[in-house]
């Protein structure tokens, strides 16, 4: 190869690396600030949430659920708060498990109980985020016994965890109903970035 021929392969060697490097720099920057808008959105949900709770204390007019069964549209589709100190994390749950809402949180699945009743499932799901402490990704961490609490306009339900268990996707039996507890399933994927299962916790409310 001639000296020039080997001057243009460098430059255009560098020219990728340069490129490159500007795509990863550029796809940080997308990750970081997707990460600082959810942050503030969920911030903003919790704010909100708070600020409602506040309101309804203070009026018998407000109450979560609208005689339909659906939610009073100011809570703007917050169900309620979750709380596990275990894995840190406090987060809005909002109504619904399709792939828009679990984009923006954690989902309450549709068309079950509502939290806390004796005799009743409720469902929360959730991504394993790629962000550690975020969303479900670390619930694997959860154990047997570990109590967490979950707050909605009526109040904080307290809950402890009794099962956990790795299924098929298709094993939707296990969030049916048990006999004499209000049962909340914790769900997400398993492993993480693999839809292959699904890991559950499982708690009963305990006051």
């Amino acid at each position: 190869m001639s000296e020039r021929g080997a001057i243009k392969k460098g430059s255009f060697v560098k020219w990728i690396a340069n490129i490159l490097i500007i795509a990863g720099a550029a796809t940080l920057l997308l990750l970081i600030s997707g990460v600082h808008s959810n942050k503030k959105q969920q911030s903003e949900r919790l704010n909100a949430f708070a600020a409602m709770k506040a309101e309804a204390a203070n009026s018998s007019d407000i109450h979560p659920a609208l005689p339909n069964g659906t939610l009073d549209p100011k809570l703007e589709g917050i169900e309620g708060i979750l709380d596990i100190p275990q894995i840190d994390l406090e987060a809005p749950v909002l109504l619904g498990a399709d792939e828009q809402t679990l984009s923006e949180g954690l989902g309450a699945i549709e068309n079950m109980d509502q939290p806390g009743v004796i005799d009743g499932s409720y469902a929360i799901a959730g991504h394993q985020s790629h962000v550690f402490g975020k969303y479900f990704n670390r619930l694997h961490e959860m154990e047997a016994g570990q109590e967490f609490t979950y707050e909605t306009l009526d109040g904080i339900q307290r809950y402890k965890v009794f099962d956990i268990q790795i299924v098929k996707p298709e094993k939707v039996e296990i969030l049916d109903s048990q006999n004499g507890i209000a049962l909340l399933s914790l769900i997400t994927c398993y492993p993480e970035r693999s839809n292959e299962y699904r890991l559950i916790v499982q708690a009963k409310r305990i006051q």
